[in-house]
C-alpha cells in the first residue's frame, strides 16, 4: 500500500513538474514576443552619407556638425551633451531617433526627399532601399518572399522659378547660414530667394561651407 502511494505522489510530482515548465516556456515564449524589435541602424548610416559624406565627426563651422548635421540646440534639447561632433556614431543615433520621434524626416528636409524617408514623429525609420522579411506566424519554417525593386525616390523640386541676380556676390564666413546672411543683407524674399539664386552651387540650403561665393538676388 505504502509502495502505492510513493509511486502515485510521483506520478503527480512529475506532472507538476511538467505542467511549470511548460507554463516557464509560455510566459517566455510571450514576453519574446511583447519585446520590440531593435530599429534598424542602415538608415542613419544613408543619411549621414548623405548629410556628411559619412563623416561622423565633421564640424565645419557653418552651425551644423556630426553626421547628421545637428545645430547646438537641437544636439541640446535632444539630450545631447559637448559637440555633437565630438559624440559616438552610436550616440549621435540615439539623439537623431529623439529628434525624428518629435520633428520626424522633416528634421533632413533634403537629405530625407532624397531617400525617400516621410512621415511625421514617432516613425519606425525606414527607407525605400530598405529590404523587408515577412515572418510565417502560423508555421515554425519562414517562407521567402520575393523581394521586388524598389523604385528610386525623386525628390519633388525645391525651386520654382529662376531668380535674377544683381551681378554683387558675398563670400560665406565661418558660422554664417544663408539665413543669417539673408537677413544680414535684408535678402527679398529671405534665404530661399537667396539659395534660388545660388542653384548652380548650393545642392543643399542647409550646408554651405565659409569661403563659397555667392551670387545676390537684384
Amino acid at each position: 500500500m505504502k509502495k502505492s502511494t510513493y509511486s502515485t505522489a510521483a506520478r503527480r510530482g512529475i506532472t507538476l513538474a511538467a505542467v511549470s515548465m511548460a507554463s516557464v516556456a509560455l510566459s517566455a515564449t510571450a514576453a519574446s514576443a511583447a519585446a520590440p524589435a531593435n530599429t534598424t541602424t542602415s538608415v542613419w548610416d544613408s543619411l549621414a552619407q548623405c548629410e556628411s559624406s559619412g563623416n561622423w565627426g565633421t564640424n565645419t563651422g557653418n552651425g551644423f556638425s556630426g553626421g547628421l548635421q545637428f545645430t547646438p540646440s537641437t544636439w541640446a534639447a535632444h539630450g545631447g551633451t559637448g559637440s555633437a561632433a565630438n559624440a559616438s556614431r552610436e550616440q549621435q543615433i540615439a539623439v537623431a531617433q529623439k529628434v525624428q520621434a518629435s520633428q520626424g524626416w522633416g528634421a533632413w528636409p533634403a537629405c530625407a526627399a532624397k531617400l525617400g524617408l516621410s512621415g511625421g514623429g514617432g516613425a519606425a525609420p525606414q527607407s525605400a532601399t530598405t529590404p523587408q522579411r515577412t515572418a510565417a506566424v502560423a508555421t515554425q519554417t519562414s517562407v521567402p518572399v520575393r523581394q521586388v525593386a524598389p523604385k528610386a525616390a525623386v525628390p519633388a523640386p525645391r525651386h520654382v522659378a529662376p531668380v535674377a541676380v544683381s551681378g554683387q556676390t558675398y563670400t560665406i564666413r565661418s558660422g554664417e547660414t544663408l539665413s543669417k546672411i539673408a537677413e544680414k543683407l535684408n535678402i527679398a524674399g529671405g534665404w530661399h530667394s537667396l539659395a534660388d539664386a545660388n542653384t548652380a552651387t548650393i545642392g543643399n540650403p542647409d550646408r554651405v561651407y565659409p569661403g563659397q561665393v555667392l551670387q545676390l538676388p537684384a
